[in-house]
C-alpha cells in the first residue's frame, strides 16, 4: 500500500524512484555514510581573526582602518587572510558599543530562527514535522553564533547567506539579493552567494531576477577592488604569496564540519552531513537545490580564490537539512519491492 509522506506536505524526489533504482540508491547510501567517517579524519575549528579584534579596538581610540592596518598586520598571524576583508565590518563594529554589537547579532540570530520557521513550516503537515525543524534551525543558528564568535567576518557571511536563501521566493527576491550583496561586502568568500544564485536563476529561465543577483555581485565586486587598491597603496602584497596547496577539499571538509557540527566528532559529522546533503537535495522545493549548489560550492572553492575561505558559507543551514531526512528514507523504503501477495478466489458453483 503506497502511503502519504511521513512528515512533509508533499513527497520528495525520491518518492518518484522505480523499484530498482531504490535499491541501489539505499545500497549506495548504506556504503557512503561509513565511507565518509573514515575519509574525514579531523575537524578543524574557525581560525580565529585576531587581527580584525585589534583593528576594532584601535579604530574605536580615533585610529584609521588602513594605517592601523598597516601597522598591525606586521606582526599578526592572520594578516594574509585578513588583507582581503574590507573595512565594512571593522567600520560598523568600531561606530558601535560592544553590547549594541552583541544584541545587534542577537537579533539577527533570532530572526533567522524565525523567518526559517516561517518558511520550512509550511513544508510539513503536522505539528512534529515543524518542531523538529525549529530544533534543527536553533542548531544551526547556534553554530552560526559560535563561528561569529571566533570569526566575525565568516559569522556575518553564513549569517546573511541563510537569509538570502530562506527569504528568496520567484516572486519576492529583492531582499534576499541585497542579503546577499551585504555578505559579499562584509566577507567576499560570500561572492558565491550571488553567483551561485544568478546560475541557477539562469537555469530556471528568469533572466530579471539574474540581472539582480548580477547586479548584487557588480556591487560586492566593485567594493572589493577598491579595497584592494587602497590596500595596496598602504602596504604592498608580498613579492612571493604562498600559493594554497591544491588538494584543498580535506581542510574545507575539517573547516565546514568545525563550524556547522561543532562538538561533534569528526567520524560522526562527516555522516551527518552527508544527510543534511541528501535531505536538501530530496526537498522538491527551490531552496533545497541551491542549499546544495552553496554547499558544494562553498567546499570545491575554498581556499582557491585570493585564500578565502569559502567552505562555512552554508554553516547555517547544515543542520535544519537533517529534517528532511525521515522523509528520503520512508519513499526509498516504500520503493523497494517486497512479497508478493498471492490472492485466492474460491468460485462456488
Amino acid at each position: 500500500m503506497n502511503r502519504g509522506p511521513l512528515l512533509l506536505t508533499a513527497p520528495t524526489r525520491l518518492a518518484a524512484t522505480a523499484r530498482g533504482a531504490a535499491r541501489w540508491w539505499l545500497a549506495a547510501l548504506l556504503l557512503a555514510l561509513p565511507a565518509a567517517s573514515a575519509l574525514t579524519d579531523a575537524s578543524a575549528p574557525p581560525v580565529a581573526e585576531l587581527l580584525q579584534d585589534s583593528i576594532v579596538a584601535a579604530m574605536r581610540h580615533g585610529g584609521r582602518y588602513y594605517d592601523t592596518f598597516r601597522d598591525l598586520a606586521r606582526t599578526a598571524p592572520d594578516a594574509a587572510d585578513a588583507r582581503a576583508l574590507p573595512p565594512a565590518l571593522a567600520a560598523v563594529s568600531a561606530a558601535m558599543p560592544h553590547v549594541a554589537v552583541l544584541l545587534l547579532v542577537g537579533a539577527a540570530l533570532a530572526g533567522l530562527v524565525a523567518v526559517g520557521v516561517q518558511r520550512l513550516a509550511a513544508l510539513f503537515a503536522g505539528a512534529p514535522g515543524q518542531v523538529l525543524a525549529a530544533l534543527f534551525l536553533v542548531a544551526g543558528t547556534a553554530a552560526t553564533a559560535l563561528l561569529w564568535e571566533q570569526a566575525p567576518h565568516a559569522g556575518w557571511a553564513a549569517l546573511l547567506a541563510a537569509y538570502a536563501l530562506l527569504l528568496r521566493r520567484a516572486d519576492r527576491w529583492g531582499t534576499a539579493a541585497a542579503l546577499g550583496c551585504a555578505a559579499a561586502v562584509i566577507d567576499p568568500a560570500a561572492l558565491l552567494v550571488p553567483l551561485v544564485m544568478a546560475l541557477l536563476v539562469l537555469r530556471d529561465g528568469t533572466p530579471r531576477e539574474a540581472l539582480g543577483w548580477l547586479a548584487a555581485l557588480a556591487v560586492a565586486l566593485a567594493v572589493l577592488g577598491c579595497h584592494v587598491w587602497t590596500l595596496a597603496a598602504v602596504m604592498p602584497a608580498p613579492l612571493e604569496p604562498v600559493p594554497e596547496p591544491l588538494p584543498a577539499s580535506a581542510s574545507a571538509m575539517a573547516r565546514l564540519l568545525g563550524a556547522a557540527l561543532p562538538g561533534v566528532p569528526a567520524g560522526l559529522a562527516a555522516p551527518v552531513l552527508l544527510l543534511s546533503a541528501l535531505g536538501w537535495a530530496v526537498l522538491p522545493r527551490a531552496i533545497g537545490p541551491r542549499v546544495v549548489a552553496l554547499l558544494a560550492a562553498g567546499l570545491a572553492a575554498d581556499g582557491r580564490i585570493a585564500g578565502l575561505h569559502t567552505a562555512t558559507l552554508a554553516t547555517a543551514l547544515v543542520a535544519p537539512g537533517l529534517t528532511f531526512v525521515p522523509d528520503a528514507l520512508a519513499d526509498l523504503a516504500r520503493g523497494l519491492p517486497g512479497r508478493r501477495r498471492i490472492t485466492v478466489t474460491r468460485v462456488v458453483r
